[in-house]
């Protein structure tokens, strides 16, 4: 039986590429967007996605790059004693700059 911490990992392996400067996994347009944002800053995925965890102190379940005035940020979902919490993380400075608290897993 996978537990929901199980099918968290099983899900973030599947659509993550931990280290953020490694191969594509599936090769899709998006994930290539979101490592082409990733090229040239000191952040990794995995990097932000253990700042969340940390953050909430819950377990990430979705994580994705987005562009957003021309500047990369790491927006990382978790889920952990409080509930669901989006944490947006400065791919540059790797800093906390944004979330928010509600909402339910995918």
């Amino acid at each position: 039986m996978i537990n929901q911490y199980s099918a968290a990992a099983i899900a973030l392996t599947g659509i993550l590429f931990l280290g953020g400067r490694g191969p594509v996994l599936a090769g899709t347009s998006r994930e290539a967007q979101e490592q082409t944002a990733l090229q040239g800053t000191a952040l990794t995925l995995s990097q932000a996605i253990a700042i969340a965890e940390h953050q909430t102190g819950g377990k990430a379940y979705d994580a994705g790059v987005v562009v957003d005035h021309g500047k990369p940020r790491v927006v990382v979902e978790t889920n952990g004693p409080t509930g669901v919490q989006t944490v947006i993380i400065d791919a540059q400075s790797g800093q906390v700059v944004g979330g928010h608290a509600g909402g339910v897993p995918d």
